[in-house]
Order: C-alpha cells, then sequence, then structure tokens
C-alpha cells in the first residue's frame, strides 16, 4: 500500500509515478497530486495573490492577475473541474490596476476581497457574497491621508476591538498603512509607519526595517496584536505592535546585518504558527534560496530557531538531481494535518512548491515537492492558498509566467 512494506525495511524511501509524487517516511507517507489547472493568458495574465474562501457549501479561489487589471473568481469546490464564475476589471474609479495580493475579509456576515493595487497606489475592497458579480463598494489611494501607500505589495486583515483593520505594506514607500474597513463603503485611513535608517540596510538596532516591505502577516501574542513585515531590502523581518491602530510602535526586528549566513536576503514570504506554547514565523529569503524559522514569543526579541536552503543549483529542481526546489522562494503558508504541521512554499525560481515538515522546528525537513512540466501550471510559481473540503487538503499555486492556477493535493496517511 503506497509502500508502505518496504517503510519497515527501510528509514527512507521514495516513489514517483505519472500521476502523483510519492515521499514515504518510517511513520507517514505523502502524496502530493496535480488535481487540475487553469491557463488563461487573457483573464490570468501575470497571476500572483491567491487566496480561498467557503461561501454556504462552495468554496472559491480569488486570483489577481497583474497583468490582466483584474480578480478572477473561481468555483473550486470540486477541485479536479475549477469553473471561472466571475471577475471585476480595472475601470473608472477602481483600484485594480496591477493588482498583486489580497486578503479576505469578513464584515457583517459578508465576504469581502480587499486588494493591493500596486500600479494605481491604492486598494480596493471588492463585495465577492455573490461570486458571480464582484463588486467594488470602497477604495483608498495614495494621497494626504494615506501618506504610505504607494505601490502596495500585500494585505492582511485583522480585528481589534469591534473594528476591521487592513495592514497594507508599501514597497516604494517603505513602510506599512492601517485603514479601518469596518464600513467597507468607507474606508479611512488610521496610521501609517515609515522605514527608517537609510536605503538598503537595517544599520543600526534602532533602525526600523521596512525597506521594501512585502508580506505581511498578523500574530496574536499574550493578548497583544502585532503585524510581521518582510523587509526585502532590508533583509529581514519588523515586528509591529498594532494593538492601538491609531498608534503603531514598532517592537523587534531581526535581520542577516549581523549574521550574513541567515537565510534573510530578500526576505519575501512571511507565515505564522503556534506550535507548543511558542509562536514562530516562518520566513522565505527569495535571494538566499532558502526559508527561516524565527521564535517571536517574545516580539522585542525575535530568535532564530532553524534554516533550510536550496543546496546546490543545478537550474533544474527535479528528484533525480536532489535539489530541494527552493531556489527563489516567495510565498509561503502553513497547515496542520493529522497533527503535524507544514509550510508550503512556492519557489519562482524553480517553478515548484515544496513542503516541509516544521512539527520539530529546530529540525524541519522536505517531504514532498512537484516542479513545473508541461501539464502543470507553475511556471513562476508566486503565490499559495490552502484549502480543505471533507478530509482532503488542497493548494492552490498562482503562477505568473504560465498566467495559470494550479490546484494540488496533499496527502499525509499515517502508518
Amino acid at each position: 500500500y503506497y509502500g508502505v512494506e518496504k517503510i519497515i525495511e527501510k528509514e527512507f524511501d521514495v516513489f514517483k509515478s505519472e500521476q502523483a509524487q510519492q515521499h514515504c517516511f518510517k511513520i507517514s507517507c505523502y502524496t502530493i497530486k496535480s488535481v487540475s489547472n487553469v491557463s488563461d493568458s487573457t483573464n490570468l495574465d501575470g497571476v500572483r495573490g491567491v487566496e480561498t474562501v467557503t461561501m454556504g457549501d462552495s468554496t472559491y479561489v480569488v486570483a489577481a492577475a497583474q497583468l490582466s487589471d483584474k480578480i478572477v473568481i473561481f468555483d473550486i469546490s470540486n477541485p479536479a473541474s475549477p469553473k471561472s464564475v466571475g471577475s471585476l476589471a480595472d475601470g473608472g474609479s477602481l483600484e485594480l490596476n496591477g493588482p498583486v495580493e489580497l486578503d479576505i475579509a469578513t464584515i457583517g456576515g459578508k465576504p469581502y476581497a480587499v486588494v493591493a493595487a500596486y500600479d494605481d497606489s491604492g486598494i480596493d475592497i471588492i463585495d465577492i457574497s455573490d461570486p458571480t458579480n464582484p463588486t467594488s463598494v470602497g477604495r483608498a489611494t495614495h494621497d494626504s491621508d494615506y501618506t504610505e501607500l504607494v505601490n502596495p505589495y500585500d494585505v492582511a486583515i485583522t480585528t481589534i476591538g469591534d473594528s476591521t483593520y487592513a495592514v497594507v505594506t508599501a514597497y516604494t514607500d517603505d513602510g506599512i498603512q492601517i485603514i479601518d474597513i469596518s464600513d467597507p463603503t468607507s474606508p479611512s485611513a488610521t496610521a501609517a509607519l515609515a522605514d527608517s535608517g537609510g536605503s538598503f540596510r537595517c544599520l543600526a538596532a534602532s533602525h526600523l526595517c521596512l525597506n521594501g516591505p512585502v508580506d505581511v502577516e498578523i500574530a496574536t501574542i499574550g493578548g497583544s496584536t502585532y503585524a510581521v513585515v518582510a523587509g526585502s531590502l532590508d533583509d529581514g523581518i519588523e515586528i509591529i505592535d498594532i494593538s492601538t491602530p491609531a498608534s503603531p510602535s514598532s517592537v523587534g526586528r531581526l535581520t542577516d546585518r549581523d549574521d550574513p549566513t541567515r537565510e534573510l536576503d530578500g526576505a519575501n514570504g512571511v507565515a505564522i504558527t503556534t506550535i507548543g506554547s511558542s509562536t514562530y514565523a516562518v520566513v522565505t529569503g527569495t535571494n538566499d534560496d532558502g526559508v527561516s524559522i524565527i521564535d517571536i514569543s517574545t516580539p522585542s526579541t525575535p530568535v532564530i530557531v532553524s534554516e533550510l536552503e536550496d543546496g546546490t543549483d543545478t537550474g533544474v529542481c527535479t528528484d533525480a538531481n536532489g535539489e530541494r526546489c527552493l531556489d527563489g522562494p516567495r510565498d509561503v503558508e502553513i497547515e496542520t494535518i493529522n497533527g503535524l504541521t507544514y509550510a508550503i512554499v512556492a519557489s519562482h525560481l524553480d517553478d515548484a512548491i515544496t513542503i516541509i515538515d516544521i512539527t520539530n522546528v529546530s529540525n524541519p525537513s522536505i517531504v514532498a515537492s512537484m516542479y513545473d512540466s508541461s501539464t502543470k501550471e507553475l511556471d513562476q510559481a508566486k503565490g499559495v492558498s490552502i484549502f480543505t473540503i471533507g478530509a482532503s487538503t488542497y493548494v492552490v499555486v498562482g503562477s505568473a509566467t504560465d498566467d495559470g492556477i494550479e490546484i494540488i493535493q496533499i496527502m499525509d496517511r499515517q502508518i
């Protein structure tokens, strides 16, 4: 049964087939299988960010197509047969020129896609409660009120008290903008926080590391709410206390400034998880071709716990050459399956995704990977989102060069 008999004899074994890549260990057998994909150079041109949402009995993915200047919604309730059901393109007063990332907010029982439009230097708030008819209801753009919103790169949603906020990274402004979206039709600027310390490096411990901010994720630690931001040009992360949204304060940071061996050069993707009593940030280092696991349980003093790097770059990520498929890692998401915690990483230079078991944070291990081929949509894989239907876990990947999405099933059968 998927090589289980051999596991009694061997600590590690790998099985391959055309339909799936199977990786078996002593106590678990992992199978990842491509179940479907969509390619559409007209509507998914340069697709990057993808987010999944469940409404009623149906599951959808909302994809941000940067070069198509639109979002596209697919019904993925049957992962083997995704169906395009709705879209919204830029035009008029909409802020959808060059959408790169998005997050989903639920406000008043309705789901909204909050989209970062890089070329518009703004965000658009889109009512997606009717997936066949997504409707823009509110927007914000860089001006005297929104001072840190030039070339927004990512959005994270959080609820503090009775209000809902969007935390937006502004790549060119080198800062973050906090926006109250409690009334989606009338968003308001709450506060902003800008970089300090000059260009391209955090030169002192007191400097904020917000040069070229990209991904942002929210962590709740000890009753306080924090934004964890990847500063791609500062090669590290900045941890910001946003518990009082009108007065955000930087509390901690970690870069490769004092240890260039850290896998933080070109810090890009961030994902937050709690394992045991500790909170961790998993961070991709795009230029370092690696992943760092950082203990942020004490936000003022984050600590590197472990790292994993690509290894020798052969130029082609395959099982045969043993390459780890971590060349140019971008987005990362975390999922718990059968009690084990995994980081799923999209690597845009290897055109691949890699699944890393981080249950033992001190000793992360790669358990499976999938790379591009003529039948897959993984060329320049950049965005990742995870969804569950029934007992099955899936990953949807946005691939910028392929102008498409790939849906992959992850199976972990405990032995």
